[in-house]
């Protein structure tokens, strides 16, 4: 049997990172910062009011409230705060630069953090991001991620604004896809949505999703994640006159969601993989060696099995692999 190299597909085109940053932190409280992130910190958001997309009118008032639990191996001091994320402060909502912990809270215990906070004049989306920080300016990962925060719309009262509608994009595979929004002008249709997934390392494959409009693809123009995680804008060629017209609208997401890399050790993974596969596919056989060219060598194949098939089989339980499609219905 001749020796072949098991190559990795093209890396996936739309990420889903764990964090993205919006806001610009005051000077005063850059030197203080390390950019590192604690390794006994560890904290848990139990509880919090103004979930996404809480509809509020202009310049109106509301406190925003985090519920965090100490999930570490330290006691938190006063010492450690909630600082605005470092960016464009001009979408601070009003939020103080830093929120000192009201009280020492030790593992297992939770702390109540609540910020004063104003709508915009202006109508539209808004989000605030805040990062907690220990007392050496490290910070602590919530629920793995870097941030917290607030997103809210802020609507016209003459003209109120709904809350955006969910789509079916429910799967037994524990994929849940809702739709956030769908706006249009004369040249261009923009479709806003976010996705739960089990695994905050995974990322959303090519091709793009594609927007139907009465069963005709639309052409993709551009498009990829937006705060907050697990959330991605896309946007398409289409016009008003075409949208206003149809008589049905969909986004399909017929991709695979999958670990790119997996967590931990890629050779760990691999071997893993290679108990798996080799039980259930008799006669499928291969090394692991993982490099810029794939995950495993020396594959061997089982008869009926192509190549390529196996390959794809051996890349899809390394990475995970989830299979759409998601069908976010919008109009019809």
């Amino acid at each position: 049997m001749a020796a072949a190299t098991i190559t990795a597909p093209p890396s996936p085109t739309f990420y889903i990172p764990t964090s993205t940053v919006e806001i610009t932190l005051t000077p005063e409280l850059s030197p203080t910062r390390s950019n590192r992130v604690a390794t006994e910190d560890q904290a848990t958001l139990v509880h919090e009011t103004y979930h996404d997309n809480s509809i509020l009118k202009p310049g109106e008032k509301f406190i925003k409230t985090f519920e965090i639990k100490n999930t570490g191996s330290k006691t938190w001091t006063s010492a450690y705060t909630l600082v605005l994320d470092p960016t464009s402060q001009s979408q601070a909502l009003g939020s103080p630069p830093q929120l000192p912990l009201p009280q020492e809270t030790p593992p297992g215990s939770t702390v109540t953090l609540s910020i004063n906070l104003a709508a915009p004049a202006a109508t539209g989306t808004r989000t605030v991001y805040w990062i907690l920080e220990n007392e050496r300016g490290e910070t602590v990962p919530v629920d793995g991620g870097s941030q917290v925060w607030v997103k809210i719309r802020v609507c016209d009262p003459a003209q109120p604004c709904n809350p955006p509608t969910a789509g079916s994009g429910t799967t037994a595979s524990g994929i849940a896809v809702t739709l956030t929004g769908f706006t249009y002008d004369a040249e261009s249709a923009t479709v806003s949505f976010c996705m739960t997934m089990p695994n905050r390392y995974y990322s959303l494959g090519s091709p793009a999703p594609s927007l139907l409009i009465d069963q005709k693809p639309a052409p993709f123009l551009d498009g990829g994640s937006i705060p907050p995680w697990g959330c991605v804008e896309m946007r398409y060629q289409a016009s008003a006159d075409e949208i206003d017209r149809a008589q049905d609208i969909r986004l399909s997401i017929d991709t695979s969601l999958r670990m790119a890399p997996p967590p931990g050790d890629p050779d760990s993974a691999c071997q893993a993989a290679r108990l798996d596969l080799t039980g259930k596919y008799p006669g499928l056989d291969f090394q692991c060696q993982f490099s810029m060219a794939g995950y495993a060598t020396n594959l061997q194949l089982p008869p009926g099995m192509t190549r390529d098939q196996a390959n794809q089989i051996i890349l899809d339980t390394i990475e995970g692999a989830i299979y759409g499609p998601w069908i976010l219905h919008i109009k019809g």
